[in-house]
């Protein structure tokens, strides 16, 4: 098992163990995380939460979030279908092909009617499955609240970094393992180890850590 691999499972106990207690210090419970990686779920599962989010479970390339998010309503009401894994658009990335489990999983590709992008829904089993919990949490989105996440992940440059710092989104959070020209308030610089190009998973932040409170976050939804 890799280090990543076990940090990641030590921390699940510790986010599933604890759910229950935090849940206790949330005002709410019906907000909705929009994320581009497997972060979104992470979360409900922190505070043992049903997923009121249709991103749970899958990533984006950086690109294809930002788009997505440039009309996020017109791609969760879009047209999601399904292409074989070689057809990928995205194929030759490292990201993408330097994954042992790239085949393993359906690669979805949503329309909003003007343009596309594509999911690599990374924790399903099928295309059945994938849309089928596609469809039904898009239906409990709540637009009202709203927090919307990204990363440095997936080939994230500066040019997506500042597309996401000007989207109109009232609550966005963004984390990474390094500093940005342009840097503000909204940059969550989080340091990992061993140091990495960009921030792996078992150090994106639940519930209350040193860098952010993300209960308080939820709470200001």
């Amino acid at each position: 098992m890799t280090y990543e691999g076990l940090r990641l499972k030590v921390l699940k106990f510790w986010r599933i163990g604890l759910a229950n207690h935090r849940k206790k210090h949330l005002k709410s419970t019906d907000f909705t995380i929009i994320s581009n990686n497997c972060w979104g779920g992470m979360i409900y599962e922190s505070y043992n939460l049903p997923k009121e989010s249709p991103t749970v479970g899958m990533f984006f390339i950086a690109k294809d979030y930002i788009e997505f998010l440039s009309d996020l309503k017109g791609y969760v009401n879009g047209k999601l279908t399904f292409i074989k894994s070689e057809e990928s658009r995205w194929k030759d990335m490292p990201q993408i092909s330097g994954d042992k489990r790239f085949g393993s999983y359906p690669v979805g590709v949503l329309s909003n009617g003007k343009n596309s992008i594509e999911i690599f829904f990374l924790h399903y089993h099928s295309e059945q499955e994938a849309r089928e919990k596609w469809e039904r949490r898009v239906q409990r989105i709540n637009w009202n609240k709203l927090l919307v996440k990204f990363n440095d992940q997936n080939g994230c440059t500066e040019t997506e970094v500042n597309k996401f710092m000007e989207t109109p989104f009232k609550n966005k959070v963004f984390f990474t393992c390094k500093h940005w020209p342009n840097e503000n308030g909204g940059y969550t610089v989080i340091h990992q180890f061993p140091k990495h190009e960009f921030i792996m998973a078992s150090y994106e932040p639940f519930g209350k850590s040193k860098y952010i409170d993300i209960t308080k976050v939820l709470n200001n939804l």
